[in-house]
C-alpha cells in the first residue's frame, strides 16, 4: 500500500497541491521518482539516503518507487524532499505515525546531507494552496515559518532538522516554538517621508490625490528640480493599507527565495520618474 503525504509546488505565482506516494517493493535497491520532476527533484534520491542514514534510520534496501501526482504537470524544487524522507520512513514503519493523520499534514523543505531542513523559495504561495486543500498543520523549515505565517486559516510548524520532525510526529517530542532573529521579527516602517515637505505643486499634489483615491495611473514631466521625483516617491505615504488578500497577492509573487521583511502597505508601480523636459 503507498504511503501518501501532502507537499505542494508552484505554477507561475499560485501554489498547487502535490500528493507524493511512496511504494517500497522486494526486489534490486533503486529508487525511482516519477511525476516530471526537474533535476534538482531526481537528485534528491542521494540526499534522501544521506540524511535518512544520518539521522539514525536505514534507508530501505528495497525497490523503491515515488510518484508527484499530478503526473502531467511539470515540477520542479527540491523542497520535495522532507515528503519524501516522511514517507519512506513511515511506509518502512520506521516512523510510527498513523497514516489517516498525515492527511492533516503538509511538508516542505529540502534535506541536506547532514539530515538538516534547509530554506525553500515560494513558500508563501504553497501555504496559500494548503490551507485551501483543508491542510490544517504546515511543516517547514526555521527559517520559512514567518513567511508562511502570513496565511492565517493553517497552523505553522518549523523545524531544524529530519528527526525532530519524526519526533514529533510519533508524539515523543512537543512542539517548541523557534526563537526568531531580530531581522526576522515584523518591524514597523516609520514614514520619514511626508507631502509637507514639498513646496508649492498644490495643484500637481491635488491631481495626485485624485489618482490615489481612484487608482488611476499618472505621468508627470517637467523641468528638472520641479519635484516630480520627490512627490512620487511621497504618493505611497497616503494610499491605505492593503488587505490581507491584496498584501498576500503582492508578496506572492516575490518569493522566489525566502522573504526576510513584509509591509502591507501599497506600492506604487513607477517605472521611472526621470523624466526631464529639455530644450
Amino acid at each position: 500500500m503507498a504511503t501518501v503525504i501532502n507537499s505542494f509546488a508552484i505554477a507561475g505565482i499560485d501554489g498547487y497541491q502535490v500528493e507524493v506516494e511512496t511504494v517500497t517493493m522486494y526486489g534490486h535497491p533503486s529508487i525511482t521518482i516519477v511525476g516530471l520532476g526537474d533535476t534538482a527533484i531526481k537528485e534528491s534520491r542521494q540526499r534522501l539516503e544521506a540524511a535518512i542514514n544520518y539521522a539514525g534510520y536505514e534507508f530501505p534496501k528495497m525497490k523503491i518507487a515515488i510518484n508527484l501526482a499530478p503526473g502531467d504537470i511539470k515540477k520542479s524544487g527540491s523542497h520535495f524532499d522532507l515528503s519524501m524522507a516522511i514517507g519512506l520512513l513511515v511506509g518502512t514503519n520506521q516512523a510510527m505515525v498513523g497514516r489517516e493523520m498525515l492527511t492533516g499534514y503538509g511538508f516542505i523543505g529540502e534535506l541536506s546531507f547532514n539530515a538538516f531542513l534547509r530554506p525553500c523559495g515560494g513558500v508563501l504561495p504553497m501555504a496559500i494552496a494548503a490551507r485551501d486543500a483543508g491542510i490544517t498543520k504546515l511543516i517547514v523549515p526555521e527559517e520559512n515559518i514567518r513567511e508562511a505565517s502570513l496565511v492565517q486559516g493553517i497552523e505553522v510548524l518549523g523545524f531544524n532538522d529530519l528527526k525532530s520532525v519524526v519526533e514529533y510526529l510519533e508524539g515523543r517530542k512537543a512542539y517548541e516554538v523557534p526563537a526568531l532573529k531580530i531581522s526576522d521579527q515584523t518591524q514597523v516602517k516609520k514614514r520619514v517621508i511626508d507631502f509637507q515637505d514639498v513646496q508649492g505643486q498644490d495643484v500637481l499634489i491635488q491631481h495626485i490625490v485624485v489618482a490615489a483615491a481612484g487608482g488611476h495611473n499618472i505621468l508627470m514631466s517637467g523641468s528638472p528640480g520641479c519635484g516630480k521625483s520627490m512627490i512620487a516617491k511621497r504618493m505611497d505615504t497616503i494610499l491605505p493599507d492593503m488587505t490581507e488578500e491584496e498584501a498576500l497577492e503582492v508578496l506572492e509573487g516575490g518569493t522566489g527565495s525566502p522573504s526576510g521583511t513584509s509591509n502591507s502597505s501599497q506600492k506604487g508601480t513607477v517605472p521611472t520618474y526621470v523624466n526631464n523636459l529639455t530644450n
